[in-house]
């Protein structure tokens, strides 16, 4: 009986073991600090969020995991990565994810169109997105300008992105149109190396503008400052079925984000540093688009509405000019980044 005893002992011993080491494992994969503050319960706080692939403008995210500040708050964070803010959209739906870094115009397109439910909460970066075009054509003077586009193919990383919202800008100033060149989706990592005298040009976000320009593929045709100064691009948002049940988190997030911002704009070497080691690239170009982007938490709802209206003009969403501001006012909750929540 002894015996028996004895060996049940060592199994359970065995199974506590096993577990434990499954727990740390778990945690060390997903926080790099390896540890995480529980609730009083005894249990984190678990959030699922959604971010796009190797986006420079989405960095705060990436401080707040490698400073363990979501693990002070017990937030336990389960990323899922995506290839464009469309996509994250199309995640968000399925319900694959609570929260999510993305770009205001996918959010803005998708809301509308196909009724993806969520809210925006706070701003990640302005600007930060460059038209970029052959160095080859460039220097040959065939490209120089928008207008040289016409009849081409761009390259850009989806119709409901922001790239997409800016090229059209940036067509329309020139008094063109998407019409007038011959757009083409493809990933923003394979941009640089697909550009040809037919196809010159590419639109995409941080750090593979200044990554192109330093390997000397392209050059900077618009930066997206000069399309529109001070844009809003990339943003925090919440399933709105999530922000209702789970205020208490997302408000724990959102702190998080505030924090990392302030962070990355008071100490912008340590952070250039921290996207040099997390996108694996040279601190030349990592620095170069560091130093396009604006690191801004406030939502700019005058901003918001000029996209929205411009959204509009070109047919892109399923809305009247009239029905913007009162879209906006279930669409926009700045009250998380306020402290008014």
């Amino acid at each position: 009986m002894e015996s028996k005893n004895a060996a049940i002992a060592v199994i359970v011993v065995a199974i506590v073991a096993s577990a434990a080491l499954m727990t740390v494992w778990y945690s060390g994969w997903l926080n790099p600090t390896n540890s995480t503050t529980t609730t009083t319960t005894g249990q984190p706080q678990v959030v699922r969020i959604g971010y796009l692939s190797q986006d420079l403008h989405q960095l705060a995210l990436r401080v707040a995991v490698e400073k363990g500040w979501f693990e002070e708050e017990g937030l336990q964070v389960q990323m899922t990565q995506y290839q464009n803010g469309g996509y994250e959209m199309d995640g968000f739906k399925a319900g694959q994810i609570d929260m999510g870094y993305l770009g205001a115009a996918p959010a803005l397109i998708k809301r509308i169109n196909q009724n993806t439910m969520v809210t925006l909460l706070a701003a990640v970066n302005l600007e930060g997105s460059a038209i970029m075009v052959s160095k080859t054509e460039y220097d040959s003077g065939h490209v120089t300008s928008i207008a040289d586009l016409a009849g081409k193919v761009v390259y850009y990383p989806g119709p409901p992105t922001v790239q997409a919202f800016l090229l059209r800008l940036a067509l329309n100033q020139s008094g063109m149109s998407m019409d007038d060149i011959t757009p083409q989706t493809t990933s923003v990592s394979y941009m640089e190396d697909s550009l040809t005298a037919d196809a010159p040009a590419f639109i995409a976000w941080e750090p593979f503008c200044a990554r192109a320009e330093y390997d000397g593929k392209a050059v900077p045709l618009m930066l997206s400052g000069e399309i529109w100064p001070r844009h809003p691009c990339c943003v925090v948002a919440a399933s709105n079925t999530f922000l209702s049940e789970h205020p208490d988190i997302v408000r724990k997030v959102i702190e998080v984000h505030k924090r990392a911002e302030q962070w990355i704009v008071d100490n912008p070497t340590k952070a250039t540093q921290i996207a040099v080691d997390w996108l694996e690239m040279d601190p030349t170009p990592v620095t170069t688009a560091f130093n396009r982007i604006i690191f801004d938490y406030n939502l700019n709802r005058t901003a918001l509405k000029v996209y929205l209206r411009f959204l509009i003009h070109e047919g892109q969403v399923s809305l009247t000019a009239d029905e913007v501001d009162s879209f906006l006012d279930g669409f926009i909750n700045t009250s998380f980044v306020t402290g008014d929540s």
